[in-house]
């Protein structure tokens, strides 16, 4: 299978927590696991976790993932069904990486007060699990230790690397899709480890990004710059949640030998990056800061009721420690929160961009770049315009001398699919090349005569710009 990153590595641990398989016993390796799984309808084809199941059975196939032994189940530990949690040893017990699943059941609202409080339930019991591994284990200064999770997990992965007491013992934290913080965390951070503890513990973070994913925007990211990763993600527009699913960024579109159409595999190794985020990722990322610049009472308010939606979503009507939906919550995000939205989608260019995607295309695909710019010479433009004019008009003298050759036929040979049939229609086809022809040479003339009104009018701001020169 060849060789496989530490990232890609954690990647295949974070789809294995969303097979929600919690009767594996301690000390099994992840391809015992799967031996397993395979004899259960659930993970069969057409089974509600096959695709997870498919990626990690290939993915496997590398003795640094399918020797894995898992350990530290949180289930076993006495934590929360939110805290979904545990750690794999590599065969040769070198690197230990701890796993935090997605939201669970009930972590929704949780998420919401993520974006609005330094500090919450779910990511302070992230971290006593954490703890409570790190000194049960005792990695030694030999081993390396790598916090990782997806979604929810990605974010309390992050939290662990800022707050520990061993963050001199991790290595690397892998956020997968994880969505940031509120200002009052950071804020936080910034002012308990001062600017270079800050900095050194943030360098540890590794950000890896769907695309066109909505959630690792959420909030202030704290993943340096150029520590970020963006992956493709193969998702059809109508499968919204897909854009965040994790199995997407092992995602393949190809057509079905059997019926010709498109269809979805999934494979054991990533898809290929992405150079930045796609157009579903900018708008959300767009929306988030305009949510995020609200005041925090406010913020906490609209984050509480899309939240609970989600909640509701799952079938529970309050969070896993009680969070309930207040009257002022609904006020905040019929008030502020929908004119945002509006504000977002209608007026700003990410909306627009958004909208255009929806209306003409099957997938977000990648963007022009604003900052694109033309440069020619403007006499190649006119030369290619005279060629494109030249074009069009040969085509259509093709075509009318192949309407002439079908009318002087003989009447012998007009009549079923003979020889005049044939003409006719090569004709029509001609036809709609000189019309395709056209309309290029068309496009061609409007570029060049824009080019040349740019031109002109650089000339004469330069024109203007020496005689002002001349006056002081």
């Amino acid at each position: 299978m060849g060789q496989i990153s530490e990232a890609e590595i954690s990647m295949a641990l974070n789809t294995f927590m969303y097979l929600d398989y919690k009767e594996a016993a301690e000390g099994a390796s992840l391809r015992e696991i799967l031996g397993e799984l395979e004899k259960l309808p659930a993970y069969q084809e057409g089974g509600r976790y096959y695709g997870e199941y498919t990626i990690l059975k290939q993915a496997s196939v590398n003795e640094e993932v399918g020797g894995m032994v898992i350990g530290n189940q949180s289930v076993d530990m006495g934590y929360d069904s939110g805290t979904a949690a545990c750690t794999f040893m590599t065969p040769d017990k070198r690197t230990v990486y701890v796993v935090f699943r997605g939201t669970g059941d009930g972590e929704w609202p949780d998420n919401g007060i993520g974006l609005c409080s330094a500090v919450t339930t779910q990511q302070g019991r992230a971290l006593d699990y954490f703890e409570e591994v790190v000194e049960a284990m005792g990695p030694g200064s030999s081993q390396r230790l790598v916090v990782t999770g997806h979604s929810k997990g990605g974010n309390k992965a992050q939290f662990v690397t800022m707050e520990t007491e061993h963050q001199e013992k991790i290595a690397a934290c892998y956020s997968v899709d994880g969505q940031g913080f509120s200002p009052e965390a950071v804020a936080r951070w910034q002012d308990k480890y001062g600017k270079e503890g800050y900095e050194e513990r943030t360098r540890k973070i590794k950000g890896i990004h769907g695309e066109n994913d909505y959630v690792s925007v959420l909030g202030e990211c704290i993943i340096p710059k150029e520590n970020i990763r963006y992956v493709r993600t193969p998702v059809e527009k109508s499968n919204f949640a897909g854009y965040h699913d994790i199995k997407y960024l092992f995602a393949e579109r190809k057509e079905d030998p059997e019926t010709g159409g498109v269809i979805t595999v999934f494979r054991g190794r990533k898809n290929q990056d992405a150079p930045g985020r796609g157009i579903l990722g900018d708008y959300a990322a767009g929306l988030s800061c305009l949510v995020m610049a609200l005041p925090s009472r406010q913020r906490d308010g609209c984050a509480a009721v899309v939240m609970q939606v989600m909640e509701s979503l799952q079938g529970s009507k309050e969070g896993l420690n009680g969070e309930k939906l207040k009257l002022s919550d609904l006020s905040d995000f019929t008030f502020l929160g929908i004119p945002v939205i509006a504000r977002s989608l209608f007026w700003d260019g990410e909306g627009k961009d958004l909208l255009g995607a929806l209306a003409r295309q099957d997938e977000f695909v990648d963007k022009l770049q604003r900052d694109i710019q033309l440069e020619t010479e403007l006499s190649l433009l006119h030369i290619w315009s005279c060629k494109l004019e030249e074009i069009a008009k040969e085509t259509a003298s093709l075509q009318r001398a192949l309407w002439q050759v079908a009318g002087e036929l003989p009447s012998y040979l007009k009549g079923g699919m003979n020889m005049y049939s044939k003409l006719r229609l090569t004709a029509e086809t001609v036809q709609e090349m000189e019309k395709r022809a056209r309309e290029i040479a068309d496009a061609h003339e409007k570029i060049e005569l824009s080019y040349g009104k740019w031109q002109q009018q650089s000339i004469e701001m330069a024109s203007a710009a020496v005689s002002a020169s001349k006056c002081l």
